[in-house]
């Protein structure tokens, strides 16, 4: 497609191949509210790119999600225009269960002792670093080279989102951690900046080792061997293998290479290997392809990955006290300067903003030009906020993955490794136009599997529905439905809002919801069945 063929979004100017023209009536009227609010020239006809209707779409969803557990409210625009939507919005986990209880060890280069990590409360159990056994954890306390790597899985495995006011919390924002670090940083060692197959195997062992004095119930690894191996010749499978077998489910990432060949631990025949998706960073699915992820037969013949996660446009830490988070720092200060700042704060500034930013300070003659050069240098470096930057790899989709495992072990700490393994191939989906091999069973899909997986005890009474519980000063909602594998409630009291209110399933077929006690009144809803069908409450 040519620059002429491009259309312009009537919202944020930018140059798209294709406009949003149809809106969903029920679901997205406070989508089209809240953008006439910000356009008051826009009407729908106008069209908007799916960039901007996610955005809205998004601080709708923020809004209107009344449950407690449903985050707080603010902005997620960042100032390029450029939205990154938090990881558990865009796999649309159940905020109930956060990994509370449950120990995820993670495998990496190295790490550093992040403020998501460990501000609110220290979840870090253990560290290690494998390669020096009497490392000090002080060392983890200041950041290193080889600890950019281990520091992002860690954060988008089971970072609370402390340094964004909670906005890009993990899926698993509760669960505690094991670190353990293999990359050689000792200058007099002949592998110096190297992660051996020696280490890896030696991580793995320390796991075997410990893994009941911490309570390890999955280990992540975002890392792999130097070459494939059959496993009969690799310790580093047959490692993985044991911990399988004692209970411990163990992730790892499928690389990102497309014509690449899998390589221990992914090759292990029973590790859940994870290869990659591109939602294109949008709610709307419609544009949703596969990561480079690498696929194929391992050389025993097992087809790997059995699964894909988001593998880009992820959101992960800046490594604090690096000249990148000193970067990101003067580059957000820098866009929210006014007219009457700018020139006294860059006169003032001028060395270090030199020293500490790459922008073209030649050519920068007044405010409009300051804000072209930051914007440009965001775009460059993907430093979307002062704390974070986006990302990509199936380093960042495998501990996705645990950390939804994490939340079926909270909510069912006795599944073993093989039930895991079931429940979400089983509720995975396959994404259509895209051959098996390279996605496995499909993109992993949280609240499916929570749903296979919970069955909860049928309702005492059901007096019929809704129920006003003014004791628990709730309502109670109650659907029996045999077949459905999701149900969500929608109405009058959130807008008509599809994914936000979901029920629980029960035992014999019944369902069921609390909600706060709302305002006196009348109010219109349905149920929601399987993303596809409207259901009155007959109760009623």
């Amino acid at each position: 497609m040519t620059s002429t063929d491009l259309l312009k979004c009537p919202l944020c100017g930018d140059q798209v191949d294709r406009l949003v023209y149809r809106f969903h009536v029920e679901s997205e009227t406070e989508v089209i509210h809240r953008i006439k609010t910000d356009h008051t020239d826009w009407v729908e006809t106008n069209g908007a790119c799916g960039r901007c209707v996610d955005y809205y779409h998004t601080e709708v969803v923020i809004h209107q999600r009344i449950l407690p557990e449903a985050g707080p409210h603010f902005p997620v625009k960042s100032v390029d225009d450029f939205v990154i939507l938090p990881t558990p919005l865009r796999l649309d986990a159940d905020p109930h269960f956060t990994g509370k209880g449950i120990t995820i060890c993670l495998i990496d280069s190295g790490f550093y002792l992040h403020d998501d990590l460990t501000r609110t409360r220290n979840r870090v159990k253990a560290i290690v670093d494998i390669t020096e056994p009497k490392q000090k954890s002080k060392y983890f306390t200041t950041p290193h080279p080889e600890s950019w790597h281990g520091t992002m899985t860690s954060v988008v495995c089971a970072g609370d989102g402390f340094s964004s006011n909670g906005l890009y919390k993990s899926i698993a924002s509760e669960a505690e951690l094991v670190l353990i670090k293999t990359q050689i940083t000792n200058d007099a060692h002949p592998d110096n900046g190297k992660i051996t197959t020696e280490n890896i195997t030696a991580a793995l062992q320390w796991v075997l080792d410990n893994y009941k004095k911490h309570n390890i119930k999955i280990v992540s690894i975002s890392l792999g061997d130097d070459k494939p191996l059959k496993q009969s010749e690799s310790t580093v499978n047959q490692l993985a293998e044991q911990l399988i077998d004692s209970g411990i489910v163990v992730v790892a990432a499928a690389g990102n290479d497309l014509n690449g060949q899998l390589k221990p631990p992914a090759s292990s025949p029973h590790v859940i290997t994870v290869g990659g998706l591109d939602d294109v960073n949008q709610l709307d699915k419609q544009n949703t392809g596969l990561y480079h992820s690498t696929f194929g037969a391992t050389l025993d013949g097992f087809m790997k990955p059995e699964l894909i996660a988001q593998a880009i446009w992820l959101a992960a830490p800046i490594l604090p006290g690096t000249v990148e988070k000193t970067e990101a720092e003067w580059l957000h200060r820098l866009i929210g300067l006014t007219e009457s700042e700018w020139q006294v704060f860059v006169e003032k500034n001028k060395t270090a903003l030199q020293q500490e930013t790459k922008l073209q300070w030649d050519s920068i003659y007044n405010l409009s030009d300051l804000h072209q050069r930051v914007k440009e240098r965001i775009q460059t470096t993907k430093f979307f906020s002062p704390h974070y930057m986006h990302v990509d790899g199936t380093s960042f989709a495998a501990p996705i993955v645990s950390s939804i495992i994490a939340q079926l072990l909270q909510c069912k700490p006795d599944l073993t490794p093989k039930e895991v393994r079931n429940i979400l191939f089983k509720t995975a989906k396959r994404l259509p136009n895209f051959e098996a091999a390279r996605q496995g069973f499909g993109l992993i899909h949280p609240r499916r599997a929570i749903t296979q997986l919970m069955k909860l005890d049928k309702p005492n009474t059901v007096l019929g529905s809704p129920l006003i519980n003014k004791a628990k000063n709730k309502i109670e909602f109650y659907i029996q439905h045999e077949g459905a594998y999701q149900i969500s409630l929608a109405g009058d009291f959130n807008g008509w809002t599809r994914d936000a209110l979901f029920l629980n399933p029960c035992k014999e077929g019944y369902w069921k919801i609390e909600l706060p006690l709302l305002p006196q009144g009348s109010y219109r809803y349905k149920f929601f069945i399987d993303e596809h069908y409207w259901v009155e409450d007959i109760c009623n």
